[in-house]
C-alpha cells in the first residue's frame, strides 16, 4: 500500500541515503516520496506461495526470483519502487548507488489490495512500462482466485489474459512457464 508522505527530499540520492536507516518502506517518485505500509496476512501468503511457485517453475533456467526487498528503478521516471515479486532472467543490472537497487526486470507482481489496486493497475504499470528490459506483468486479487496477466507481444503491443479459479493455470509468456492458480492460492480462505 503505497501513502503520500511529506518530504523534503528532492534527490535520488537523498532519498536513498535515507531509506538506508528509514524504519519503514518508502517508494521515490520523481522527488515525491510514497509511504508503504504492511499488507495483510493474505497478501503475504499469496506473496509468499507466488515466489515459491516461480521458482519452483523457473529451476534450471537463468531467471532468478526475488521478493519485495529488492527495489527496482525506473530510470526514464525518476523513480524506484518496491514489487511485490520480480523476476530477472540472465545477470542483474544492480543501480550503482544502491546493491538492493536492480534496473532489469522482465516480469513484475503484484498482489493487489483495496487501497492499491487502482495504483497497481494505472501509475505503477505505467512506470514499469518504461523499464526497457520489462515484458510481463502479473495482478493477483486478494478477494478471489483471479489473476490477470498483461504481456508484451512481438509488436511491441500489450495484451491481457485473464484467469478466474482454482483449476485456471497461469501461462507466462517471457518466461515460458505455466503455474496453476490453486498452487498460489493455496490454503487462503475466500469467505473470510
Amino acid at each position: 500500500m503505497t501513502i503520500p508522505k511529506q518530504s523534503n527530499l528532492k534527490t535520488l540520492e537523498e532519498y536513498l541515503a535515507k531509506e538506508k536507516t528509514a524504519p519503514e518502506k518508502s517508494e521515490f517518485h520523481n522527488g515525491e516520496i510514497l509511504s508503504m505500509s504492511g499488507g495483510t496476512i493474505v497478501h503475504s501468503k499469496i506473496a509468499a506461495r507466488t515466489v515459491s511457485a516461480l521458482i519452483q517453475a523457473l529451476e534450471g533456467t537463468l531467471c532468478e526470483v526475488y521478493e519485495s526487498n529488492l527495489m527496482v528503478r525506473i530510470e526514464s521516471a525518476n523513480s524506484i519502487v518496491y514489487p511485490d515479486t520480480t523476476v530477472i532472467c540472465g545477470p542483474p543490472e544492480i543501480d550503482e548507488r544502491r546493491e538492493h537497487v536492480a534496473k532489469n526486470p522482465i516480469m513484475i507482481v503484484e498482489v493487489l489490495s483495496e487501497s492499491t489496486g487502482a495504483y497497481d493497475r494505472g501509475e505503477k504499470f505505467h512506470l514499469y512500462q518504461q523499464i526497457p528490459s520489462f515484458r510481463e506483468y502479473m495482478l493477483i486479487e486478494q478477494k478471489a482466485p483471479q489473476i490477470d496477466v498483461f504481456h508484451k507481444n512481438n509488436e511491441g503491443k500489450w495484451m491481457v489474459e485473464s484467469y478466474f479459479g482454482l483449476d485456471s493455470i497461469v501461462e507466462l509468456h517471457s518466461l515460458g512457464i505455466k503455474i496453476a492458480l490453486s498452487s498460489i492460492y493455496k490454503s487462503v480462505n475466500f469467505e473470510a
